[in-house]
């Protein structure tokens, strides 16, 4: 996998070649951000998802509706988070009722997870097959397991739940701000299939307490209380303006940071030249500001990045935070 990190004074940067699509428009050949880490590994992370925010920007260059790879990726956290804590509360409600067991609430797991991983599989016309009912042998599975299996596919059918309501899937798509064209659609229910799959399988978490956020939640909590207080900072003095001092030669110019929401500023500016020249509708608009929203999204929220260095002197389209790196 291709990372794209480079360490300068024991700081990570992540530089990659324009994307051919984007060339034209920034007017540069390669684009290139600190990543503000001296951890590699921190870097390798955050170089992997610029690089996908990278590859939206370049597929809305090139005009089309099909969905992109962090698009998908999104899909796929929701549905995983949505079932997940659906699945916990059932659990919950399940310990607290009389005679309660976890050996059989877990095997009452099995035929739901082996559903949805043969859903994952084949799409929504799926089937046990041979090699199928060999492998759920081999985990253990009675021919009654198996019937099990195949009974839950058969409720899912007549419930109208597989395939997956057409509502269901176009508030994915459009929660991800693409159009729900067919092929979309088609991609949005595999992600489904795939992300009910994820969720089933944490079965160990809701009947065998292995709850990943437990990891460190003690060491956290005791290190977040012990924390010295913040030291004061002394008041500003008082600025004096000498007329009479000697001229000073100015500094050499140093990197400058700029705010990361002016990025949604980049793609202002991408848009509507795109609309002028009449290679953007006003779907493609949209979502190009969408993607530049939930990269601003992604970068200051999530990742704790404020701001994006750029070179001095500026380049063209230097109030932006992507630049040339000479």
């Amino acid at each position: 996998m291709a990372f794209h990190v480079l360490r300068r004074q024991a700081v990570y940067y992540w530089r990659r070649r324009t994307p051919r699509a984007l060339a034209k428009l920034l007017g540069r050949q390669h684009l290139s951000m600190s990543l503000q880490t001296t951890n590699r590994a921190a870097a390798r992370r955050l170089a992997t998802q610029v690089n996908l925010f990278s590859d939206d920007v370049a597929m809305l260059a090139g005009g089309t509706d099909q969905l992109s790879r962090s698009q998908i990726e999104t899909m796929l956290h929701a549905v995983v988070e949505k079932h997940v804590a659906k699945l916990d509360l059932v659990a919950f409600a399940a310990k607290n009722a009389p005679g309660f067991n976890a050996d059989k609430a877990r095997a009452d797991d099995r035929p739901a997870l082996w559903t949805y991983t043969l859903l994952d599989a084949q799409g929504q016309g799926a089937v046990v097959r041979p090699e199928d009912r060999d492998r759920m042998i081999a985990e253990g599975f009675s021919e009654a397991d198996i019937e099990a299996v195949k009974r839950h596919l058969a409720m899912l059918r007549a419930n109208d739940m597989v395939p997956t309501k057409y509502l269901v899937l176009r508030q994915m798509i459009e929660g991800v701000q693409a159009a729900p064209t067919a092929m979309n659609m088609d991609v949005a229910q595999g992600t489904y299939f795939r992300g009910m799959r994820l969720a089933l399988a944490q079965s160990e978490r809701r009947y065998g307490g292995m709850w990943i956020e437990d990891e460190g939640l003690v060491e956290r909590l005791l290190l977040a209380k012990n924390d010295p207080p913040k030291a004061t900072l002394p008041a500003a003095s008082p600025i004096v303006v000498r007329t009479d001092d000697a001229p000073r030669h100015e500094a050499p110019p140093v990197p400058q940071f700029i705010p990361l929401a002016d990025f949604l500023q980049f793609a202002e500016r991408v848009a509507q030249q795109n609309a002028a020249d009449d290679h953007w509708n006003e779907k493609t608009q949209r979502q190009a500001r969408s993607s530049a929203a939930l990269f601003v999204k992604f970068m200051v929220q999530d990742q704790r990045i404020p701001q994006i260095v750029r070179g001095v002197p500026p380049a063209p389209y230097s109030d932006y935070h992507v630049h040339q790196q000479k």
